[in-house]
């Protein structure tokens, strides 16, 4: 029977691999056998790249052929679904998905699954909190399941890198299912700690199969010290002589935008890749790189986990990532199909308040969480997310996260109904010990990252050894072994200058908001979360310089921050840039926004660029009541507000004709869009918003 066994499931290997020779690695038939056979909870700790797919697509494809259930498979992201699901199909399973992007087939997914048609279902951990989906698919699962995986087991644990609280879930799905239902979890990015913690979720009596952690193929190097714009040029040189085509992570969206218009200007064919696509537009990407018709996706963390191209050629780094583990994991989708693959880092100094700012906010503070529990008691209707935000100062991305937090604590001291969230009667203290030691952790994994970029040693045996394989050799390909850089793109400084300049003269946006906040502008008059009329929008605005990019974006800092005073090389840029972007109809005139900190800094400036352009300067607002610093107003809601019944129009001669609103910087919009609307409505011609620089996204 074992001989039968192995021979039909090599059949199942050759078919997932397309190779009639291929042979099953070291440690995939101990993990296949342990689940047909032996009906085992396993938990599979092996690199990136070593084929633990390979483990659950056969284990699948022989439980179901002994008459077996079907195979539920828990995964984090969509993109890694799409890979999955092709690599299933190869072996002839019948693969299917639920997630938000299908939702016209979920009906026919839940028949087929229920008629016993389905091999394998794929959703994120988030499902098994769905009502509709465990109403009708939760009888089928609990009843029949034949192999339960779990995969990027480590998001379980809130110890691990990428700990996703909705894979707490797991834990109570688990305690429900019978002993004998086969379990796998998998991970490449779990030391000891996470080991332990995962096992202890999944109901102990785990198995732990684990190998080398090291990449045969992977050369790895750091660059360090080197400005925005050097790598800028270091990324145009270097891919213009690289064979096949990679990934290049970045930190925020804007990053992603730049790089890719970057290197698209330097004839390089590359596509920037991040949340804020469309739903089409992300698979559509993959698949050009998978294609090999792009060179390289200029990415966030977006795409990560499962993204499965074996001859990714290239995995480089434009900053610095949150941790030595996320760098393993990102890396690690390079070389899995090659001889030889370079895996990156170039390091720059915006990465450390960026990486920082991550840090940071991993976890929901005590205070955040008080605040969340207090409006909540207060409330009798219970509040939405959107509602807390309008309470609570805080970006909304952090009172969804405080959220999550709190609604899968056990036991919970909040319940959702509908879209809102009430307070329940559990007494509840914040678990201020376990947030620290945690907080503890993910700076030690910070640190960690710093200490490899310092190349003291080899650099595949400090990423093994984080990962918990210490007994990895030196690998003798890195930098560090061979001692000399791995890609020396040679004298950067005329490119540089291009792309410093590059920097300052591209062109940059200001998009028109279009709906009035979350409690909306009271003192105005403007309503609670109802669309601007068009006739008091802003038109499409723009900004001189990205906020201390480039020449100019490093200069408008000192000139703001050290100087008090915008210079006559700034006047002049800004008149330029005016010019060439020719808003229409052509603006008559210039108004400043006002400040209580600098009341001269952006009057004095806009009194200047009207000279150049030789349009008339009013001052036509004033302020009738101080205000907070807008940088403090952490959420669009407390900006918005904070600006309420704080403005008055002047009226000025000729304000009937279109002009420009001219600022110093456009971070959340507020500002341009409430001082638009104010002027319009005092009966000003169309408002075209005019700042120095604009903000960074952050992702």
């Amino acid at each position: 029977m074992e001989n039968g066994l192995r021979a039909r499931a090599e059949q199942l290997l050759h078919a997932a691999l397309s190779d009639q020779s291929a042979q099953f690695r070291e440690g995939q038939w101990d993990a296949i056998t342990a689940l047909v056979r032996d009906r085992a909870r396993l938990l599979l700790v092996r690199r990136t790249g070593w084929g633990k797919s390979i483990v659950y697509f056969v284990a699948t494809a022989l439980l179901r052929e002994a008459g077996a259930g079907p195979t539920l498979l828990i995964s984090p992201l969509i993109a890694l679904m799409r890979n999955q699901l092709q690599a299933a199909q190869a072996l002839g399973l019948r693969a299917v998905t639920i997630n938000s992007t299908n939702k016209e087939e979920w009906t026919d997914i839940y028949a087929a699954l229920n008629r016993d048609e389905i091999d394998l279902l794929l959703v994120s951990p988030e499902r098994l909190a769905n009502r509709t989906f465990l109403e009708n698919a939760g009888a089928a699962l609990f009843s029949r399941l034949g192999l339960l995986v779990v995969d990027e087991a480590h998001c379980i644990s809130d110890w691990g890198h990428d700990f996703r609280p909705h894979y707490r879930m797991i834990a109570s799905f688990v305690r429900f299912l019978p002993p004998n239902i086969p379990m796998l979890a998998t991970t490449a990015t779990a030391d000891d700690v996470v080991v332990e913690d995962v096992s202890g979720q999944l109901g102990g009596n785990v198995q732990v199969n684990r190998g080398p952690l090291g990449r045969d193929s992977l050369r790895l190097d750091v660059v360090s010290n080197m400005s925005y714009a050097a790598r800028l040029a270091w990324l145009a040189t270097v891919l213009a002589r690289l064979d096949g085509t990679g990934i290049i992570y970045v930190l925020t969206k804007r990053d992603a935008n730049l790089i890719a218009e970057w290197l698209q200007s330097q004839g390089i064919n590359v596509l920037p890749y991040h949340a804020g696509l469309d739903d089409a537009d992300r698979p559509a990407r993959e698949a050009a790189l998978l294609r090999d018709d792009v060179k390289a996706l200029i990415a966030t963390t977006a795409l990560a986990m499962g993204f499965d191209k074996p001859n990714l050629a290239f995995v480089i780094h434009f900053q610095s990532t949150q941790s030595i583990i996320h760098y393993y994991q990102q890396v690690g989708r390079a070389g899995r199909a090659l001889d030889t693959a370079f895996g990156i880092m170039l390091m720059g100094s915006e990465d450390a308040e960026i990486i920082d700012f991550f840090v940071r906010n991993a976890l929901p503070p005590a205070e955040l969480v008080g605040e969340v529990l207090e409006a909540l008691e207060k409330s009798d209707e219970g509040l939405s997310t959107s509602a807390l935000a309008g309470i609570i100062n805080v970006p909304p991305e952090r009172i969804k996260k405080a959220i999550q937090f709190l609604a899968l604590e056990e036991p919970s001291p909040i319940t959702r109904i509908g879209t809102r969230y009430n307070r329940t009667a559990v007494d509840y203290a914040y678990p201020i010990d376990r947030v620290d030691r945690l907080a503890q952790r993910r700076y030690a994994e910070r640190t960690s990252l710093l200490e490899y970029a310092k190349k003291d040693g080899c650099l595949m045996q400090i990423l093994s050894r984080a990962l918990g394989d210490h007994s990895a050799p030196r690998c003798g390909r890195c930098a560090t072994c061979v001692g000399a850089s791995l890609l020396d793109p040679g004298d950067l400084s005329e490119l540089t200058a291009k792309a410093e300049d590059f920097l300052s003269r591209r062109e940059i946006r200001l998009p028109a908001r279009r709906k009035w906040p979350e409690g909306g502008l009271p003192a105005f008059g403007f309503g609670s979360n109802m669309n601007i009329p068009a006739d008091l929008r802003t038109q499409e605005g723009r900004a001189l310089a990205l906020w201390r990019l480039g020449t100019i974006g490093r200069r408008l800092r000192i000139e703001k921050y050290v100087n008090g005073y915008f210079s006559d090389d700034t006047v002049e840029a800004a008149a330029r840039r005016i010019r060439e972007w020719s808003p229409q109809p052509a603006p008559a005139w210039i108004v400043p926004t006002v400040s209580d900190r600098h009341p001269t800094l952006v009057p004095e400036f806009a009194r200047r660029l009207a000279a150049a352009l030789g349009v008339r300067y009013a001052d036509g607002l004033r302020k009738t009541r101080p205000t907070e610093e807008q940088k403090g107003m952490q959420n669009s809601s407390f900006r918005a507000r904070n600006l309420d019944g704080s403005l008055e129009v002047i009226p000025f001669d000729g304000m009937e004709q279109p002009g420009l609103l001219v600022d110093d910087m456009y971070d959340s919009g507020w500002t341009v869009t409430v001082a638009t609307a104010l002027l319009r409505d005092a009966g000003a011609g169309p408002v075209f918003p005019f700042t120095l620089s604009k903000a960074a996204d952050k992702e």
